[in-house]
């Protein structure tokens, strides 16, 4: 909103075909937890300890919050405001959420695991709904590819997947490393997938 106010006159809401970074991230086996509470107002507590933290790191992360769904959080970069090196910040805000997790888990009973799908493409965004309410939001092909990323983490045992387009456009150093070529429902072609385990390179020794 501040940046909307001090550009008033660029019509940065208005949709269009844009380049973002996608991140989906969800909770791990949230269905089985929410029956070891005997209320809700405790699972309230308990989720929302959870996502205030993450949401933070999100925000921090200069990402923008689309929704949330359930248990998952649904957020992207360089919309509507252009970022630099928008790849970069996505994977750092997963990374500081895994880091961050740790902590928090110290207070959570029972601790919480998460998984993470991160991807780099085009999406139309911009206002979506009806005259009586409307979201600012991101629709199209890639967002749906993100949202599998994230999936893939189930089967693969990973906490942070990225697919092949945000590797390329990585400008800082991670640990990386290959985890597959996987045709995700949805596409008709193969796409290289990895796995992020930190900020740095490997050591090779």
């Amino acid at each position: 909103m501040n940046e909307l106010l001090k550009n008033p006159t660029e019509d940065i809401l208005k949709p269009k075909d844009k380049e973002i970074t996608i991140f989906f991230s969800d909770i791990r086996n949230f269905t089985t937890i929410s029956e070891e509470f005997g209320s809700a107002k405790r699972l309230l507590e308990y989720l929302n300890s959870y996502l205030s933290k993450m949401s933070e790191i999100v925000i921090a992360s200069y990402g923008t919050i689309d929704k949330y769904i359930g248990d998952a959080i649904m957020a992207y970069w360089n919309a509507p405001i252009s970022q630099n090196s928008h790849s970069d910040l996505a994977l750092k805000c997963a990374i500081k959420q895994i880091e961050s997790l740790e902590e928090l888990n110290k207070t959570l009973t029972p601790p919480i695991s998460i998984g993470i799908g991160i991807h780099t493409g085009v999406a139309t965004v911009g206002e979506i709904g009806s005259k009586s309410r409307s979201d600012f939001t991101i629709i199209g092909d890639s967002v749906n590819l993100c949202s599998r990323l994230e999936g893939l983490t189930k089967v693969y045992g990973a906490k942070i997947i990225i697919s092949e387009d945000t590797k390329q456009k990585l400008k800082d150093s991670y640990k990386i490393r290959d985890l597959d070529l996987v045709q995700v429902k949805g596409k008709n072609k193969s796409i290289k997938i990895y796995e992020v385990l930190g900020e740095g390179e490997f050591n090779k020794d």
